[in-house]
């Protein structure tokens, strides 16, 4: 006799989420949106499907490998499944909101699919709630909204154990200008900074020494070290010979100082070598760990090319929170 249970079965990736799961949901899901709503933030829905050369323009070099795509049977063109709310914002604002005045305050609360290599057996389907701020020009004040906002969610749901690490991307790319090597050479000297890897980082200036300057060789070592609190910024800015890196470094101590007056010092700590998203995003990075848990339940930051990626050149940074891994962590804590 034939076993039922092996025909009747859901695609890899996804599951159902039966009634006790789904409540602890609706609670996550609807502490922080209440936050949102506080902070004026105003929902949006995307369509699940997108045309992938609409969706290409504003997504990751590294989300455009997990796309789930297929062929539109009406136009030929090829459609690709979200694998991330931002893009679609941007091209939605862009297209039908430039009526309205800035800033725009929106957010989301979606589920995303991104595939997977045959040997991960990670999710593909993803629960997001994400918020993003458009406006005119960057500024301190508005970052630093976005980061306190995040948090005041995670003390609304009870969560006391968490930290948030921020970093500024745009100081990273600052530089690496001063790096003049091959791009696979680049690659590895990023990796080496991402894994605060000095012994690793050493061997590669010293095999490229003539093409890094002392100057730069100096500061690419310190970017294997510029972790901790928020004093390793004025670190950075005692080493900082040019005008273009005190500005990125001044900027971001000006969004901790922000994020700090209110009350959140100790949940704090800075990455000024973090290179995550190197070629998406522009200015202030920042990821949120739980605990002990090795995953981030939140990331975000400043992408101030997107929009103009779809023909409207005004600033955003914003962020998304992983839904079940946000429920997960209340589980664990009941």
């Amino acid at each position: 006799m034939r076993d039922s249970s092996s025909s009747i079965s859901l695609p890899r990736g996804v599951r159902d989420i039966l009634p006790e799961e789904a409540e602890r949901i609706y609670s996550v899901e609807t502490t922080i949106i209440d936050v949102f709503h506080e902070q004026g933030f105003r929902r949006v829905i995307t369509p699940l499907v997108e045309y992938v050369d609409v969706l290409s323009k504003g997504l990751d070099e590294r989300l455009k490998e997990r796309l789930f795509k297929f062929i539109d049977p009406f136009t030929g063109r090829v459609v690709a499944i979200r694998p991330d709310i931002t893009p679609q914002i941007a091209r939605m604002v862009a297209t039908k909101m430039r009526t309205e005045g800035l800033p725009l305050k929106l957010y989301y609360n979606e589920n995303i699919f991104r595939s997977v290599n045959s040997d991960d057996s990670s999710a593909t389907e993803f629960f997001q709630i994400g918020a993003e701020y458009i406006s005119e020009q960057a500024r301190p004040e508005i970052d630093a909204q976005m980061i306190t906002m995040a948090m005041e969610a995670l003390k609304r749901l009870g969560i006391e154990d968490f930290r948030m690490d921020i970093g500024e991307i745009g100081f990273v790319k600052s530089v690496m200008r001063g790096v003049s090597v091959p791009a696979p050479v680049k690659k590895l000297i990023k990796d080496a900074i991402a894994k605060k890897d000095s012994g690793t980082l050493r061997e590669i200036i010293k095999e490229n020494k003539s093409a890094i300057g002392a100057d730069t060789e100096g500061l690419l070592l310190t970017l294997t070290e510029l972790y901790g609190d928020p004093s390793v910024i004025d670190t950075a800015l005692e080493s900082a010979s040019r005008e273009e890196l005190k500005g990125h470094l001044l900027y971001v101590k000006e969004v901790v100082e922000i994020v700090s007056s209110k009350g959140f010092a100790d949940k704090l700590t800075i990455d000024l070598g973090e290179v995550r998203g190197f070629t998406y995003y522009t200015g202030i990075i920042f990821e949120c760990f739980c605990g002990r848990t090795g995953r981030a339940i939140l990331s975000g930051g400043r992408y101030d090319n997107l929009m103009s990626a779809y023909g409207y050149d005004v600033k955003s940074t914003g962020f998304a929170f992983d839904v079940a891994g946000l429920v997960n962590i209340l589980s664990r804590e009941v």
